[in-house]
C-alpha cells in the first residue's frame, strides 16, 4: 500500500525534528503545536505517531502511566544500544563497538540474544550526575 506524506504528518515530524532531545507525552505535542498554529487533533497525533513508531522513527518510553515519545535516529539507529537519562530525559546512542561487545557478553554469559534496535538502557547521563553531587 502506497504511503502519503501529508501536511499533517510533515508539520509533526518537522515539529519532532525541532524537539529531538525532548520526550513528549501526545498531549505536550497537540499543546505545543496548537500554540504553533497547527491543530492536529491527538487522535491524528496517535495515528501518525503509531506510524512512526512501526517504522522506526519514533521510541516511546512509559513514565507511570503515560508514554512519552521521541524522535528516533532512523535505520542508523538499529545497530547499536540506546542510553535514555531517567532525569533529563536525554537520548543517546551508544557507540558501535560498545555496543557489540555488551550483546557479545550477554549471549557469551548467558546465551541471550538481545535485539539491539529495540534496547535501550535506562540511568543517569554525566550533567545530570553532576547537579546530583
Amino acid at each position: 500500500m502506497a504511503e502519503y506524506k501529508t501536511r499533517q504528518k510533515e508539520v509533526l515530524l518537522e515539529y519532532l525534528t525541532q524537539t529531538r532531545d525532548t520526550p513528549q507525552s501526545i498531549e505536550e505535542i497537540a499543546l505545543a503545536l496548537k500554540n504553533r498554529g497547527e491543530d492536529l487533533g491527538k487522535s491524528t497525533i496517535y495515528r501518525l505517531i503509531k506510524k512512526l513508531s512501526d517504522d522506526g522513527s519514533v521510541k516511546y518510553f512509559s513514565e507511570g502511566k503515560r508514554f512519552l515519545y521521541q524522535l528516533f535516529g532512523g535505520e542508523e539507529c538499529h545497530h547499536h544500544l540506546h542510553l535514555k537519562c531517567t532525569s533529563c530525559g536525554k537520548l543517546m546512542h551508544m557507540d558501535h563497538e560498545q555496543s557489540e561487545k555488551i550483546i557479545e557478553n550477554i549471549y557469551g554469559e548467558n546465551g541471550f540474544s538481545v535485539n539491539e534496535s529495540d534496547t535501550t538502557l535506562f540511568g543517569k547521563c554525566g550533567e545530570c550526575i553532576k547537579k546530583t553531587n
